[in-house]
């Protein structure tokens, strides 16, 4: 069984978030590395001369923040630029911004509360799931219509995914990895996960992984019928 959780709010999408905008969510713990030659974390500074960020982030799981998409012009484009082996890529997760952990929330504040910016980055690692139906999958998905660049698992039960994770170790799916595409279908959280009005699961395809305890996973899970 998949459930999806969707918490909707008005149309207005910004870097900025608000306190409102994350009412409701569900607060679990979370999940997350990186096969290719980025460290799996690496700092950014940034100076006023720089110009704005252009960052605009996801922090609708409150445990988690992660960049959903990076503006043209903006002092981390300029800087992917001038800086490739350190290049800032979409669903990187942002572990710290001048000093500040904490939630979701306060990270994504302290991107606009100065001009001079030091942000740790975690680069999130890709890994391949294959699910073998029939059977329930067993877990819960939340995301928000505006504001969540991918779903994220907020509950996993018994079923096709607690078994995976008991015979794969290494490659074991946990509470916050977020899915960022489903049989090769990518996009908005409500287009990935339904298509002509039904939802498409059975078939997960890119999952990411991601962990306050651990570094931050992109998994691709898929699921075959029998």
């Amino acid at each position: 069984m998949l459930f999806c959780c969707c918490a909707a709010e008005e149309e207005k999408e910004a870097s900025k978030m608000s306190e409102e905008h994350f009412k409701g969510l569900v607060q679990t713990a979370p999940a997350m590395t990186d096969p290719d030659a980025v460290p799996d974390t690496f700092t950014i500074k940034l100076l006023p001369a720089d110009g704005k960020h252009g960052l605009q982030v996801d922090a609708t799981n409150p445990v988690c923040t992660v960049i959903k998409d990076i503006l043209p012009g903006g002092a981390i484009d300029n800087w992917n630029q001038n800086k490739p082996d350190l290049k800032v890529k979409k669903l990187d997760r942002i572990v710290e911004v001048n000093g500040i952990k904490g939630p979701a929330i306060d990270i994504a504040k302290a991107l606009d509360l100065s001009d001079t910016l030091n942000i740790v980055v975690q680069r999130p690692e890709q890994r391949v799931l294959k699910l073998q139906r029939p059977g329930e999958i067993g877990m819960v998905l939340n995301y928000k219509k505006i504001g969540s660049a991918a779903p994220w698992i907020s509950k996993i039960t018994p079923g096709l995914l607690t078994k995976w994770n008991q015979e794969m170790p290494d490659q074991a799916v946990q509470l916050h990895d977020r899915i960022v595409a489903v049989n090769g279908a990518q996009g908005r959280p409500e287009e990935m996960l339904c298509r002509g009005g039904k939802r498409i699961l059975p078939a997960l395809r890119t999952l990411l992984h991601g962990s306050i305890a651990r570094n931050f996973l992109v998994t691709c899970l898929y699921l075959d019928r029998a």
